[in-house]
């Protein structure tokens, strides 16, 4: 349930100036949410993945995330696809658990706001950009799902952003806290570059700067409406729909392929 105010309107959608004595008021009004499948579907999948992983041999583990880790000799001769599996493998089981946990939480409110169409846009093409920054801007071997994880924090902030209306001083302090959240990340990130495990903050940045572009175009943008018949006699309605938000999903994805297939190929 989250609060929000809106101007009163005729039906016409006419806005109407508010009662003066009164002011404004809050409301209490039910969001639209999404049941969030299919980051349970990621959780299941990188589990899987880290036990198949975990019953091999050193020796086979070592060969398993060579094959499929994000390798910038191979994928300059043609691997492209490591871009892409290095997103659900994990080194250990604490990169596990922290990868694991972080979607959980992260990925159910993004999903859960944005819808499962929405939330794989920019969970998939928010890790392949935080593949293609690491590509470009690390030389080292890299795996995980942080950079996709990145790009769901990163449209989540956009998110409260966008609604501060809507969700009123508790959306505010979320969105203070999600910042804060993040700037620690990105702190521990550099601070790691003086330490035996690194981490890779290219692919980080990469993957929130993608999500904060992607969720600008492709995010819900909700709006509490006069309904008669709703809870209230209000209701929240997405302005942007499918026939809005898919083009520029589309364009972004384009345009990443074409910078892709020129990194590897420079």
């Amino acid at each position: 349930m989250m609060h929000g105010y809106q101007e009163p309107s005729f039906p016409d959608g006419t806005p109407e100036p508010p009662p003066q004595p009164q002011g404004r008021s809050w409301i209490a009004v039910r969001l639209p949410l999404a049941e969030p499948r299919l980051t349970y579907v990621l959780l299941g999948v990188i589990v899987l993945v880290y036990l198949y992983y975990f019953s091999l041999s050193p020796s086979g583990q070592i060969d398993f995330l060579t094959r499929w880790a994000k390798v910038n000799g191979p994928i300059k001769h043609g691997e492209y696809y490591r871009l892409f599996t290095s997103m659900f493998l994990h080194l250990n089981l604490m990169h596990l658990v922290f990868n694991g946990y972080a979607l959980y939480i992260l990925g159910r409110d993004v999903e859960s706001l944005f819808g499962t169409a929405r939330f794989a846009v920019l969970y998939f093409l928010g890790g392949l950009s935080a593949s293609l920054a690491s590509f470009v801007f690390t030389s080292a071997a890299s795996v995980g799902a942080s950079g996709a994880i990145f790009a769901i924090f990163g449209a989540e902030m956009v998110y409260f952003y966008r609604h501060r209306e809507l969700h009123g001083p508790a959306g505010q302090r979320h969105l203070n806290q999600l910042i804060i959240l993040m700037l620690l990340n990105l702190a521990i990130g550099f601070y790691s570059t003086t330490t035996a495990f690194k981490i890779d903050n290219a692919g980080h940045i990469g993957g929130l700067v993608s999500g904060v572009v992607l969720a600008w175009f492709i995010g819900p943008e909700y709006h509490v409406r006069r309904d008669p018949t709703a809870e209230n006699g209000f209701r929240v309605v997405d302005d942007n729909p499918p026939q809005r938000w898919v083009p520029p999903a589309l364009v972004y994805a384009v345009g990443l392929f074409i910078v892709t297939a020129y990194a590897v190929a420079a």
